[in-house]
This record gives structure tokens, sequence and C-alpha cells, in this order.
């Protein structure tokens, strides 16, 4: 009980020494009090309240821009979905060879060469194709053809490209043609 009343005895000489003050001295004293409230306040809250905002104001616009991004794709993916759904699907007597020559013919493009293949690892098969001296839209015209735009939806594994050796203005490409599981049977 000592200690609060010893609390006690130094508020009441605060309040004796507060009103022992002058007029000005209680401005002063009031003024100097606020102003070290306001400065406490805005160190302590109102600066790094401002700084989160404006760290947040960032992130926001940033999450905002990768949204419009993912809402592009998401439209795109949309489109490449209900493309492959107009795909018939691939009928027992499908014959991966005869097809990739159509493809290519479609797109202009000869074979330089085309083996089935199989991996033991996974069971599925696989068709290396090799092409030379074509161009870069040729090329593209081929992929799109090859798994959007034929008639049967097939997919490239691996795509290694590089400029000829005899004219670097066209372009050797080996790829990879998944079979479908169907063509398998």
């Amino acid at each position: 009980m000592g200690k609060l009343s010893d609390k006690f005895d130094g508020l009441l000489e605060l309040k004796r020494t507060f009103a022992a003050l002058s007029r000005r001295e209680k401005t002063l004293l009031i003024g100097a009090l606020l102003l070290t409230f306001v400065v406490i306040m805005d160190l302590g809250v109102i600066t790094p309240l401002y700084r989160s905002s404006k760290r947040l104001r960032k992130e926001v616009q940033s999450d905002r821009s990768a949204l419009v991004q993912m809402q592009k794709l998401y439209a795109e993916h949309q489109a490449y979905n209900a493309l492959l759904r107009g795909n018939k699907s691939v009928p027992a007597n499908f014959s991966i060879m005869t097809y990739l020559q159509s493809v290519a013919n479609a797109a202009g493009v000869s074979y330089d060469s085309i083996q089935p293949r199989s991996s033991s690892e996974t069971g599925s098969s696989y068709v290396d194709v090799r092409l030379k001296n074509i161009n870069l839209i040729q090329l593209t015209n081929l992929l799109f053809k090859l798994e959007i735009g034929g008639q049967y939806p097939l997919k490239v594994k691996r795509l290694n490209v590089r400029t000829s050796y005899s004219n670097p203005a066209v372009l050797d490409v080996g790829l990879q043609v998944v079979v479908p599981e169907s063509a398998n049977e």
C-alpha cells in the first residue's frame, strides 16, 4: 500500500507544481505536451500506416495487372479448348504416317525423315520427324496444324530448331509427335 500512496503523493506534488505556474508557462507546457503527443502519434501510428497503405496500393496495382494478364490467358485457353473440342476423335484405322504427310502437305513442307518409335518407360508411342530447309512461317503453320488446327489433336513433345549450316536463312527442325492413345490400339 506504501507504493500506491507514494505515487498518489507524486501526482499531488505535480498538480501543486502545475498550479504554481504562471498562465504563460501553463500554455507553453500544454502546447509542448500536445506537440509531443502529435509527434509520437505521427511517428508511431500515422507514418507506419501511410507507408503500409502506400505499399498495399502498389501491391494491389501489380495484382490487378497480373489478374488482367491471367484473364487474357484464360480467354485464350478457353478459345483453344473450344477449338480442340471441334477436333475429331482418332479412328481405329488411323495411320500416323499418312496423317503427318497430309499435315505437312497442307503446311507446305516435306519431311526429311519420319521414324515411328515407342518408349518402354511410359508405354507410349511417338514419331521422330526431321525437316530441313524450312522457314519460320512454314514451321509455325506446321505446328499449328499438328496441335490445334488439324483434324486430330496431336501433341509435339519435343522441338529442336536450329539454323541450317548451308543457309542461315532457313531452319533444320527435329520434333517428336506423340501418337494418340486410340491410334496405338
